[in-house]
């Protein structure tokens, strides 16, 4: 396997540095995220792993090979059409959508309970 294919350019070591901290705080959030329901671990935790396919052609090429991020790359291009507060205004109701279903689910849960 070629993993070099992806990225010819290599980073800087310290702006290599500068991600895998970032990525490092990011993992953190999104594990706690995962926790506690307030904060949104898995949209942590993919900022992370995108910025992973940054630093390392390794983690890029076998991301790239996986079905869900093929899926979510493609659903964010199809924006890439939108003007920026489009874009901002899509997140928005994207974001208020995941928090009523949410809202719902703990509803459900707090229901079947009683």
């Amino acid at each position: 396997m070629n993993y070099s294919e992806e990225h010819s350019t290599e980073l800087p070591f310290v702006m290599k540095a500068v991600l895998m901290f970032i990525v490092g705080v990011f993992v953190i959030i999104g594990l706690i995220g995962l926790i506690l329901p307030i904060i949104p671990g898995i949209l942590f935790l993919g900022l992370a792993a995108g910025l992973m396919t940054k630093v390392s052609s390794r983690f890029s090429f076998h991301l790239q090979q996986n079905a869900s991020w093929i899926k979510f790359k493609r659903c964010w291009r199809s924006t890439s059409f939108l003007s920026f507060t489009q874009q901002v205004k899509l997140t928005f109701l994207v974001a208020a959508r995941s928090v009523i279903d949410a809202i719902d689910s703990l509803v459900d849960f707090i229901a079947r309970k009683k």
